[in-house]
């Protein structure tokens, strides 16, 4: 890849970031990225931010999906740790578990030293590959695309994509960003089970959602819908067929959001452990 010309669009620490990450994802360092990310961050995460206060709907309804099957991910984008905290449940779901790949935009995480320090140690590996902003790293971006589709097409491997494409800072947290066409090109090229879920209850700010998860609320309700059917296209996917799935991504999320609402105004705070209601 040294002599791509899409590569030597990048900065040196871009550079340098993208091969520690694929390093990880790709290289022999995979295996102790996983084991790192399985056994210690994942569950420390999910201990530290959300077990306490976490209600959990929908499960039931994966479990048509075949065991080993790739997934695809998609849910609405308020913080950060929204993927972090559904890839989290599936993890350690004793069926659904699989190895997991959060994209993410490339500023700060692969700009920086301490974006790469927090990428690679504190989540594990799992935020790769990463988009560009800039125009002229146009070209990366379809190569990490490529990667992606790569893993949605292998057994055993699990991607979280947000179909807004940035997070949604509206007042409403209920009335998603328009989808990106992103999205509906890995469904529709890679053709995954495709899990739809909605999240709601935490903020962008760490200590807060530490001390939130020690006084147990507000309430993280997360609510998983029923795996999304592929359509039959017949020949190669143009761009209309891309959007126009990712807008259906985006209503089955809605729909997810206005069950969590009802929820949300009818639940008791959560028991601890996490309870995966029915």
């Amino acid at each position: 890849m040294r002599d791509e010309p899409a590569f030597a669009t990048l900065s040196r620490m871009e550079r340098i970031a993208f091969r520690v990450m694929r390093f990880l994802n790709q290289g022999w360092g995979r295996r102790p990225a996983r084991i790192w990310q399985r056994a210690v961050i994942t569950p420390l995460v999910g201990w530290l931010l959300v077990y306490r206060r976490l209600r959990v709907y929908g499960i039931e309804r994966l479990d048509g999906i075949p065991g080993n099957a790739p997934i695809l991910l998609v849910t609405n984008h308020r913080t950060f740790f929204d993927l972090f905290i559904l890839g989290w449940l599936l993890i350690r779901h004793p069926r659904l578990g699989r190895r997991v790949n959060f994209p993410v935009r490339s500023n700060f995480f692969y700009e920086t030293p301490m974006g790469l320090v927090t990428s690679a140690l504190l989540t594990g590996g799992s935020m790769f590959p990463p988009f560009f902003r800039a125009p002229e790293k146009k070209a990366m971006n379809r190569r990490s695309l490529d990667i992606l589709l790569e893993k949605l097409r292998t057994p055993g491997e699990m991607v979280g994509f947000h179909p807004e494409g940035t997070r949604n800072k509206t007042d409403d947290p209920y009335t998603l960003l328009p989808a990106q066409p992103g999205v509906g090109e890995l469904a529709l090229k890679a053709r995954p089970a495709i899990v739809p879920a909605f999240i709601l209850g935490m903020t962008n700010h760490f200590w807060t959602e530490v001390k939130a998860n020690r006084r147990r609320e507000p309430t993280v309700i997360a609510v998983f819908g029923k795996p999304v059917e592929l359509p039959e296209i017949r020949g190669g996917t143009r761009l209309s067929h891309h959007k126009r799935f990712a807008d259906l991504l985006n209503e089955r999320i809605t729909a997810l959001g206005a069950e969590e609402r009802a929820l949300r105004s009818a639940a008791s705070p959560p028991a601890s452990p996490v309870r995966f209601a029915r």
